[in-house]
């Protein structure tokens, strides 16, 4: 193994660990041995945007796009750069250029969707988090292990609940809601539980689990009966519901067992 080559591994090391100003002298070092070396230059950008100095990071991302046009990890970085300072339509545009390049990466699909439902494309964001939850259950299945795909490192899905917010917790819920009123009861209940895992609190109090229970009354079908054979006790308090009426309790968790 090169110097160059343990030199990088060590800044993807640093990174993922947020150490970025440590990350960002370690990406240099490698770009004195090597100035062509345009992962280098995409990790020396995104962590430079994580410090704050957006025109360094435009400048080393743009420099890696150059050398390396096609490849969709400097797109995915150039997106990240471009959340970090909201601008949402054109990380929606990087990530769009990064998924089209690297279609079997779930981070990708799932900061689009982010990008989009915070640009307003409520339908785009619900499309890109469809893509995301399908390649989520790939990735877990026996059969995915045998070929992994080695992504972008995202030091933004590493940690749920952290960095990820209301507005992507919102979107994951409104995805579920759309699956529920297609008859989707599997993929309704995964894409919550994924937003639940963001924000519990808003989770809990959606119309999720009120629809759920009225989805399965209506239908005839026993709770019971649900993929993964998950007994949906007692829905939270709903705005439809009788005020004289009082509202059992919610139990503590998410629809856990489910899939």
């Amino acid at each position: 193994m090169s110097r160059v080559t343990r030199e990088f591994d060590v800044g993807l090391e640093l990174f993922s660990r947020k150490q970025y100003a440590r990350a960002a002298k370690t990406f240099e070092e490698v770009l004195l041995g090597d100035p062509h070396h345009a992962r280098a230059w995409s990790y020396l950008g995104i962590a430079l945007a994580h410090l704050g100095r957006a025109p360094d990071a435009e400048e080393a991302l743009h420099r890696a796009l150059e050398l390396a046009p096609g490849n969709g990890e400097c797109w995915f970085h150039l997106g990240v750069a471009a959340t970090l300072r909201a601008d949402w339509h054109e990380a929606a545009e990087s990530f769009r250029h990064a998924a089209a390049l690297m279609p079997h990466d779930m981070a990708t699909w799932h900061r689009l969707g982010v990008a989009l439902a915070e640009a307003g494309d409520a339908e785009g964001s619900t499309a890109a988090f469809e893509r995301a939850l399908i390649l989520s259950r790939e990735t877990s299945s026996p059969e995915a292990t045998a070929r992994p795909h080695r992504g972008p490192v995202d030091d933004h899905l590493s940690e749920p609940g952290e960095r990820e917010g209301p507005k992507e917790a919102e979107s994951w819920i409104s995805l579920a809601l759309s699956l529920l009123t297609l008859g989707e009861v599997e993929e309704a209940v995964a894409a919550y539980e994924r937003g639940y895992s963001v924000d519990p609190d808003r989770a809990r109090h959606s119309m999720f689990r009120p629809m759920l229970k009225l989805l399965t009354a209506t239908s005839g079908d026993s709770p019971e009966d649900l993929p993964g054979g998950r007994t949906l006790e007692v829905a939270p308090v709903s705005p439809l519901r009788p005020p004289s009426r009082p509202a059992p309790p919610d139990p503590d968790g998410p629809l856990s067992g489910v899939g």
